[in-house]
């Protein structure tokens, strides 16, 4: 027997609506809200009441759909309309950003050169009172039209919240940011928000989460985040595809078998280009009967440009483009999580850099926790770990799940709502948002 939802009071019912009108998850809740809307104070009880049995519909159908996929059972017996705490900061937010897109002007800022401290310009005022609309300058002054220091700290708040490099510059993608609106805020802030809250149904106790446009992972040990750091992710032309899957092995110092799109992009044009690429980058090279190939440097740079029949297979080491940790899980894609042997890249505020694999910065964090927790054989990993030229496959006492994932809005544990770049054009708000046009940047 299905539990009667609490009976909502108008105040509650209308976020709720808001945010599924927003999200888009079906017609019908645009058409609730904007009969919210116009006459809140005419509405009967029988129409809040049709209206909130349409809400509780939605989240009943989402529980049933995912009790479904994890046990096979359709039974839902308790009230579904989320109430808990980190939601309602998101109705909240959502209410915010809808009751600024009506109050406030948001016309399109065009700047002829990047704005940095103590420039004069007409745009100062409107960015200044967009910063404190949005809640990252406490206070502003209007005809000032300085770029003061007040304003450069609260620049780089906005920039913080938005995964921009913190450098009080208003260039290109500070200003693509301060260019939209409230309103595609909170559709951005909605969708992301369902699409979550979807997804955190069927969490386990114990995963790893990778944001692909926030660049971030997450590891979660029976709840309790224990682990964070930068990630890079694939390049827009390779992109790192979102998935669900298990890590089963951790390889301690492996060697890298290259595949063959990477060869056949990246690795050829540098063969041409030096003839010793192969061997100053710790390459053999083996034929396809499983022979290892010999070529004088010239050789190589020829064969370069034929359909080159060898594989490669890079030896672990400081050169290894997998560095010194990988972690294999299944997946149709050969993508994994990995070292790098190019750190210096995580200094970068867009990591989408590689061929579609992740790398971590915190990788030996990582690997420290796999071991301590999955790794079977730990006595083995401790006498293998300082060597650097022997590759170890480590099994795992448990599969531990992973999931990619592309959120690019949500909210903190304080409140605070972060928007990421949509790096692979994914979500048509930003597709088609208003760009920002800033001219002559040098």
């Amino acid at each position: 027997m299905i539990e009667p939802e609490p009976q909502l009071q108008l105040e509650a019912l209308m976020p709720q609506v808001l945010l599924l009108d927003l999200a888009g998850v079906n017609p019908l809740f645009s058409q609730d809200y904007r009969e919210l809307v116009a006459s809140p104070n005419i509405l009967s009880m029988a129409d809040l009441a049709r209206i909130q049995a349409n809400v509780a519909s939605y989240w009943r159908y989402v529980t049933l759909l995912t009790a479904c996929n994890d046990t096979g059972t359709m039974e839902v017996t308790s009230a579904v309309i989320p109430m808990d705490t980190p939601f309602q900061s998101v109705l909240k937010q959502i209410t915010h950003l809808t009751q600024l897109d009506a109050t406030e002007s948001w016309e399109t800022l065009v700047l002829d050169e990047k704005l940095t401290l103590g420039m004069t310009h007409q745009a100062i005022d409107i960015i200044s009172k967009r910063l404190q609309v949005l809640g990252d300058l406490t206070t502003w002054s209007e005809t000032t039209q300085v770029y003061t220091e007040e304003l450069m700290v609260g620049i780089k708040q906005f920039q913080l919240r938005h995964g921009l490099k913190q450098d009080g510059v208003i260039g290109k993608q500070t200003l693509y940011w301060l260019n939209q609106s409230p309103k595609t805020r909170a559709v951005l802030l909605a969708k992301n928000t369902i699409r979550k809250r979807l997804f955190e149904r069927k969490l386990a106790p114990s995963y790893l989460l990778i944001n692909i446009p926030a660049f971030d992972m997450t590891l979660v040990d029976n709840g309790t985040t224990v682990l964070k750091s930068k990630v890079i992710v694939g390049k827009p032309s390779r992109q790192t595809p979102i998935l669900d899957s298990q890590i089963s092995s951790v390889v301690l110092n492996p060697d890298w078998r290259v595949p063959s799109s990477i060869l056949r992009r990246d690795i050829l044009p540098q063969i041409k280009k030096n003839g010793y690429y192969l061997s100053e980058r710790k390459f053999d090279v083996y034929d396809y009967n499983g022979q290892k190939v010999q070529h004088t440097p010239e050789e190589w740079q020829a064969l370069a440009s034929t359909s080159f029949p060898y594989k490669l297979v890079q030896r672990p080491g400081a050169k290894n483009a997998l560095g010194k940790y990988k972690f294999h899980f299944e997946n149709s894609f050969s993508v994994y999580l990995h070292d790098t042997s190019e750190p210096s890249l995580f200094n970068k505020d867009n990591r989408a850099l590689s061929s579609g694999c992740i790398r971590i910065e915190k990788v030996s964090e990582l690997a420290q926790w796999f071991k301590e927790h999955l790794v079977k054989d730990k006595r083995l990993w401790d006498k293998l770990a300082p060597e650097v030229s022997h590759a170890q496959w480590f099994a795992l006492s448990e599969k531990l799940p992973v999931h990619l994932v592309y959120w690019t809005a949500w909210l903190e544990d304080n409140g605070q709502d972060h928007y990421r770049s949509d790096i692979y054009n994914l979500e048509p708000e930003l597709t088609n948002a208003v760009p920002a046009a800033v001219l002559d940047i040098r």
